[in-house]
């Protein structure tokens, strides 16, 4: 038995798979590559693949990752090649690391940190596009709004059957317009994980009510860049860098 750490992209058209289907394209590539994964016990036995903090429908990302256990000892070169050749256009494999044996810390448990793109794509609204290209408004919007000691934002619960109100100021680490960029592009660290989640289009949501800017989700590309877990001595590392 042997534990690995998968890294890849979901691009383009891509962003529109759920996650399963995900899933199903992951364990279809481990059968045509012939890489032999471990299954778990019982009646119903199902393969040893998980996600680390699955993407939102619609979100493009740079880095996803997906740990796994093998029945045999594989290369991780020879694995990243092997796969590889079995992914679709938009979805590549860009790393492959071992996880400890003894360790049983899955990399969704792991997770702390996220960050985000979010960029607005120019040719679909002209004058959305317009107001956000405004930077010195938009960043002293910013500054103010993350200025403030809490941002209410209102979310559906399912368990509690009810609107709730949650503050979602301290899942901002940070929040900041990009630099050197053509279109109107911000980028953002966000806790991300069992110690918080907020995603980037409620942030957008609230952010863009406050400034008194339209925002429009369809006319923004959304991309999650890296993720993060949080080492022992407390540093946040790439998600590529855990050990298990």
């Amino acid at each position: 038995m042997a534990r690995y750490l998968l890294k890849f992209t979901k691009t383009g058209n891509l962003r529109f798979i759920s996650h399963l289907d995900v899933l199903r394209l992951f364990q279809r590539a481990f059968k045509r590559a012939e890489i032999k994964l471990n299954y778990s016990q019982g009646f119903n036995p199902h393969a040893k693949i998980g996600f680390a903090h699955p993407l939102s429908l619609g979100f493009e990302s740079r880095a996803e990752y997906m740990d796994f256990e093998t029945a045999f000892d594989n290369d991780t070169a020879e694995l990243l090649e092997k796969l590889n050749g079995q992914m679709p256009e938009g979805m590549s494999l860009t790393g492959c690391t071992s996880l400890k044996e003894t360790g049983r810390t899955a990399a969704a448990a792991a997770v702390t940190h996220a960050d985000y793109r979010v960029v607005c794509r120019s040719a679909v609204d002209e004058e959305e596009t317009a107001v956000w290209n405004e930077r010195e408004r938009v960043k002293r919007a910013l500054d103010s709004f993350l200025g403030q000691g809490s941002i209410i934002t209102t979310k559906y619960s399912k368990k509690k059957r009810r609107d709730v109100e949650t503050d979602i100021r301290p899942s901002i680490i940070s929040f900041e317009q990009s630099e050197g960029t053509d279109s109107p592009e911000l980028r953002m660290r966000l806790l991300t994980g069992s110690n918080g989640n907020l995603n980037p289009q409620v942030l957008m949501t609230e952010f863009a009510k406050y400034a008194g800017k339209r925002f429009h989700p369809q006319n923004w590309i959304f991309v999650r860049e890296e993720i993060y877990f949080t080492d022992r001595s407390g540093e946040v590392r790439p998600l590529n860098e855990f050990e298990g």
